[in-house]
């Protein structure tokens, strides 16, 4: 809807009169951009980019490697110093903007070293360099979610894919693997203190980890339902000690007077997942109903305190999240249980009603938080 209606429409509801929806507009009106005239020049520095990435590609073998090297080392130092230069004038936009530039560069950089020297190896060594690389660069320098968004998703893609393709070796591998379980926690300890970024980009931080925390521990439940072996439970185990460590640690700093933490939320977020990691991957067990019935008290207890603290906290989103994983698993678990049973016609009603009530149920659950709220 058009600003002019709805300025029209909060005149007729009565919200605002006349000349104040005349005010608006006429202040509005004042700092509207030519959008027809940026999206005509954005499109012509499109194709002119493209072209250019056109010439290059076509005559990409007829390019000599050290020219290949030699340029992309002068952008990167021309990108880094342009940010620098950006930030000292205050120019934050720019400055992000040439920063993301940068973590880009370094990721082609590391794609044009493999082709120039004709290196081969596991796409997550290409991805724990980057974060070397450009990892500091962007926690020292991002002030928007744009850069936030960018340092963890990769922190979670590489040590993530190295931990699935490591998944089978022992010794040491098992600290590399927890490491990896260990990265959502650590982007919880990021955003609860600033290193000279903005809010965005803790912001984006924060709220990678609670995602990244929550579905982890959420996907580990199933494992009720396969038989863990003390074996299996021992290697877990050792998994776990580092998201353990790394859990504290941000408990600890959570709880300082200096932290933006939410206090109700630092236990169900930090404790409650490790907990249940523990309890369904690093305790022996047969996968029998008993043990799926546990899993799923497991399962309830832990987005159950997550509940509580976001309600606490004022977050609705969070507890309207808490509130559909909790019904989605009693969904889940019926037709755990009742698998024979689901797939005829009484089974199907029943899983319908079911399915049905427990959406009414979210659903006044969720508006009676809003409403108290």
């Amino acid at each position: 809807m058009s600003l002019e209606r709805r300025l029209e429409s909060w005149v007729e509801a009565g919200l605002i009169d006349r000349p104040t929806a005349d005010r608006i507009l006429a202040h509005e009106s004042a700092d509207r951009r030519p959008v027809a005239l940026w999206a005509m020049a954005g499109l012509g520095l499109l194709a002119l980019l493209l072209g250019i990435l056109l010439l290059v590609s076509a005559n990409w073998d007829r390019i000599p490697d050290w020219l290949k090297l030699s340029a992309h080392m002068l952008a990167l130092a021309a990108v880094a110093a342009g940010h620098l230069w950006a930030r000292g004038q205050g120019r934050r936009k720019l400055a992000e903007g040439l920063l993301f530039a940068f973590a880009g560069l370094a990721l082609a950089g590391i794609a044009l070293q493999a082709q120039v020297y004709q290196l081969t190896g596991h796409i997550w060594h290409a991805l724990i360099l980057w974060l070397a690389i450009a990892g500091p660069a962007l926690l020292l320098g991002g002030t928007t979610r744009l850069t936030g968004i960018l340092f963890a998703a990769m922190a979670l893609l590489g040590p993530a894919i190295m931990g699935a393709e490591t998944v089978d070796d022992r010794g040491l591998w098992w600290l590399a693997q927890g490491a990896a379980m260990a990265v959502p926690a650590l982007l919880l300890l990021l955003s609860m203190r600033p290193l000279g970024n903005g809010p965005g980009f803790r912001m984006a931080l924060r709220e990678a980890g609670l995602v990244a925390i929550l579905a982890g521990a959420s996907i580990a439940h199933f494992a009720w339902a396969s038989n863990i072996t003390a074996s299996q439970a021992a290697d877990n185990a050792l998994r776990l000690i580092l998201p353990a460590g790394a859990s504290l640690a941000a408990l600890w700093l959570g709880r300082q007077p200096a932290s933006d933490f939410p206090r109700p939320l630092l236990l169900p977020i930090l404790i409650g997942p490790v907990a249940a990691f523990a309890l369904a991957l690093a305790v022996p067990h047969p996968d029998g109903i008993a043990s799926r019935l546990v899993g799923l008290l497991a399962f309830v207890g832990m987005w159950g305190w997550v509940a509580q603290g976001a309600a606490r906290t004022g977050l609705n989103s969070l507890f309207a999240v808490a509130i559909a994983a909790i019904a989605i698993r009693i969904f889940i678990i019926y037709i755990e249980l009742f698998g024979s049973l689901a797939a005829t016609g009484g089974g199907l009603v029943l899983g319908g009603l079911l399915l049905v009530g427990l959406s009414y149920l979210w659903h006044r659950i969720v508006s009676k938080r809003k409403a108290d709220a």
